[in-house]
Formats: structure tokens, sequence, C-alpha cells
């Protein structure tokens, strides 16, 4: 093969543009190292003695979202809204045993914007009960989108969806965990935060519920709350979980090793040594606005487990995504008892409590530490961008400025030297 002649680029200045290249990538290392290093406050804990006493029942939260489906839609206001929050009342005060801690239900309506809309919680605390406590608030929207913009049919697109996956999944799933919690007899407090309002098709697009949930936080409240995880369209057949961004870092820590103790990441046996099958893949990530952002605007750790690829290679919120398409036929009761089953080993190894000695350091320096705050997209419609830091963008882009300068100087020295 014949080499085409060095030009003036590739000869002479290849020297002294690779050392140049050297000295930027030396000096934007110390950065980068930094933007990733995390201390976790969550401690390693012990989960295979957990997995064989796992009673998370998938088939009884699909039948949860095949009833909620039969409602019709359960927009803001809805009479089929109103028939969720009774039936969520009656059920899970129902399963409250007595002599175990009960499950106390309450509805906190708002108005916002001319919008009245209804949160449900269901908070159930230890006997030894304090505001020390350490809370863990598991999340879920329970109302449906008002509009299926994204459906192939125009002349549907302003009609309110069934919403099986994208709603009923998330609700079902809280559902199924109030009945099995209270047996298991946990010395913090677990919060099951139902929100309305989450799918309401606004701009810009705001989670009404979760927003006036954090509103309503104090800060004591904040301080106790170790983890605040959203379960949100996790009942597609073909499940596909992610890291998602924005979220705690030391939070999604925790997740892998749970999932590969259930056989959910590829290349990973489970406890019993079966190899892991690609349920949750951490290599991938996607930006996504959700309920979280209210518990992290506010200093909780927070994260966002949802399935945001829904259907058969369907791609980043496409598929059947806020379309007449999300019915409940499209619901796997083996996807929900796959993440169901993750919320339960988490709740049961107390994978998300914090190591003591770390919630006494970071009270103690809460106030003395600065805040970073993160640039988000207020609208998950949004095309989804990689995750960035922006001191590590600026040195990026000074470096590019500084090579650039020094390459038009190098051509200027060596054109005066050959002439």
């Amino acid at each position: 093969m014949l080499m085409p002649k060095p030009t003036v680029f590739a000869t002479g200045w290849r020297k002294p543009t690779v050392a140049i290249l050297l000295i930027l990538c030396l000096c934007s290392t110390p950065f980068t190292a930094q933007a990733d290093k995390v201390h976790s406050p969550y401690q390693p804990v012990e989960m295979c003695g957990f997995v064989d006493d796992l009673s998370f029942n998938g088939t009884l939260a699909n039948q949860s979202v095949q009833w909620q489906s039969s409602l019709g839609p359960r927009t803001i206001g809805s009479d089929a809204s109103a028939l969720f929050r009774s039936s969520v009342e009656e059920n899970v005060t129902g399963w409250n045993q007595e002599n175990l801690t009960h499950w106390n239900v309450s509805m906190h309506e708002y108005t916002v914007e001319n919008l009245t809309f209804t949160n449900i919680q269901a908070s159930l605390r230890p006997a030894n009960f304090s505001e020390t406590t350490p809370r863990i608030v598991l999340v879920a929207h329970y109302d449906s989108r008002d509009a299926a913009e994204r459906d192939p049919d125009m002349n549907r697109t302003g009609e309110p969806i069934i919403g099986a996956n994208d709603g009923a999944s998330g609700a079902a799933a809280l559902l199924e965990l109030a009945r099995i919690i209270p047996p298991m007899q946990l010395d913090y407090e677990v919060e099951l935060l139902w929100t309305d309002a989450e799918d309401k098709n606004h701009t810009p697009h705001t989670f009404f519920g979760a927003d006036a949930w954090g509103g309503d936080q104090t800060e004591v409240d904040i301080n106790r709350t170790d983890a605040y995880i959203v379960l949100d369209m996790i009942g597609d057949a073909d499940l596909q979980l992610t890291h998602i961004w924005p979220g705690n870092g030391s939070l999604w820590s925790t997740i892998t090793p749970l999932a590969q103790s259930l056989g959910m990441v590829e290349g990973h046996p489970d406890c019993k040594g079966v190899p892991g099958v690609k349920i949750l893949d951490m290599n991938t990530s996607f930006g996504v606005s959700d309920d979280h952002l209210a518990a992290l605007e506010i200093g909780i750790p927070a994260i966002d487990l949802i399935d945001i690829r829904f259907g058969p290679n369907a791609t980043a919120f496409g598929g059947y995504w806020h379309t007449h398409e999300d019915t409940p036929d499209k619901v796997s009761a083996e996807s929900l008892q796959t993440v169901g089953r993750l919320v339960e080993l988490g709740l049961k190894s107390n994978a998300w409590i914090w190591n003591a000695s770390i919630r006494q350091y970071a009270a103690e320096t809460a106030e003395t530490e600065p805040v970073v705050e993160q640039e988000l997209n207020e609208d998950r419609d949004d095309e989804l961008e990689p995750k960035s830091y922006p001191l590590l963008a600026f040195i990026a882009g000074s470096s590019v400025v500084v090579l650039l300068a020094s390459i038009l100087v190098l051509n200027w020295q060596f054109r005066k030297t050959v002439k």
C-alpha cells in the first residue's frame, strides 16, 4: 500500500504537538480523579442470606395493574383517581396486623396554579421511633398521562391514556410492598408515597406531587431520610434498567450488589451461582427528570429506578411511552416481581441505612461544605444529553484553545525557518 507523502503537519510538528498533548493530559488528570471520587455513607451488607425469604408477589402486583387500568385514565381530579385513593387506604390499613406496627395512611391535598391534586402517604414506624430514626421513602406516581402526545394517531393525541406501565406499575409495586413490609419488623421508618400530578401535560413539565411533598419536609425529616427511591415504568416485559442521572452516586452504588445477588447483572452469578442476565446495565446512563428531583433539591439522597425503553426494540422515551398502546397486556408480572424483590432485598438487608459514624459526620459538616448545584433539563421530553462536569468541560475547552494557539505559533515559526 502506498503511503501519502508526509505533510508539514505530520512531520515538523509531530514531536512538539505530542508534547503539548501529554502536558495537557497530565494537567487535567487530577481534576478528573477529584470529580469521580465518592464517599459512600452506606456500608456493605450481607444479602444472600435474605434471598430465599423474599416474598414480593409479581402476580398480585400485576392484578393491581389490571384493576387500575380497568378504572380508565387516572387523571387529576377524576373519579378513577378518587377510587384508587380509596382502594389504597382500604387495602393498606386492612393489612395491619394486631401484633405488628401499623401503617398510618393519610391524604394530602394541594392546590398549585389552579390545579388541585392529592398525594397518598403511608408510614410505618418502629415501636421505638424517635426524631432520629432513619427513614426510607419509596415513591411512585399513580396518575396517568392526560394526553397521548406521542401516539401515532394524530386524532387521539389529546386524549388521556390508560397508563398501565407509566403509572399503574409503580403504584402497584408500592401496594404489594405495603403488604409484605410489616412482618419484616424493620427498626427504621418506611414511607410509601404515591404522588399525583406527575404526568400532567404541563409546560414547563412540573412534578407537582413530589414538589409539594418536598415543600412539606422539615429539617429533621430531611436529615433522617437515608434514601428516596422512585419506581416508575417497571412493568415492561423486556425490562431494561440503567443508571439514571441526576441521582445520588452513593445510593446508586448500593443497587449493583443487590441486583447481582438476584441475577440481574449479565456475567455475574446470583447467590445460587446461576449466571446473571442483562436486566440492570450500569454502564448505560440516561438523563431523566422525574419525581426524584424534588428530593435531590432539598438534600435527600435519591435515585430513579425506571425503564425508559418501553416496548420491543424501543429507544429512550419511545415505543409505547405516552401512547394509547400503554395497556395492561404490555405489563409483565415477572418484571414487577424482579424490581419488587430488589427493593424488598434492599429493605431487609438494611442496604439503604447510613453508617452511624457517617451520619454524625454529615450532620457536623452539613453547614460548612458548599452545595454543588447541577443544571437539569426540566422536561424529560428533551433530547437526552450525556452526563458532564462543568469544571472538566472548562478545562477541556481551555486545553483546545491552548493547543490551537500553540499549533499556530509552531506553524509560524516553521514557515519562518524554511523561508
